[in-house]
């Protein structure tokens, strides 16, 4: 079974890669954890510092999980992209590594998020070409 994290600095994430863990133990399966960093329209428009800052945070996050991993003793590639969706990026890894389960929190970081983007869950969930479990 191939499982996919993904990862934000959540709580509900953290929550998520420890299922995710569990699950790629119980079913011997290969785990991936994807990380998402923003896309800015015009990063040419943007100090170069915080566009530095961005992707620093999306490779923090997924340094934290490969330590998590480690910990935990399972294997794990981890991955960290850019995009303007999120929600886009989790669908089409999904697609392109032929991905069994999806595993994301129920919220991200900020409710602001949801409020101006919409609910990266939500649409995993609703276009995502395998199954997704979704940890509160």
């Amino acid at each position: 079974m191939k499982i996919l994290v993904a990862m934000d600095n959540s709580d509900f994430a953290k929550k998520a890669l420890k299922t995710a863990i569990h699950m790629a133990k119980l079913e011997s399966g290969t785990l991936t954890v994807l990380t998402v960093s923003p896309y800015v329209l015009d990063f040419d428009e943007l100090p170069p510092s915080i566009v530095q800052r961005l992707k620093a945070d999306a490779q923090a996050v997924a340094d934290k999980a490969k330590a998590v991993l480690v910990d935990a003793g399972v294997e794990a590639d981890v991955q960290v992209e850019q995009g303007n969706s999120p929600a886009e990026n989790v669908i089409n890894f999904a697609q392109e590594y032929k991905i069994d389960l999806i595993i994301l929190g129920q919220r991200g970081r900020t409710d602001l998020e949801k409020f101006l983007t919409g609910s990266v869950t939500e649409r995993v969930v609703a276009h995502a070409p395998c199954s997704v479990l979704v940890v509160k």
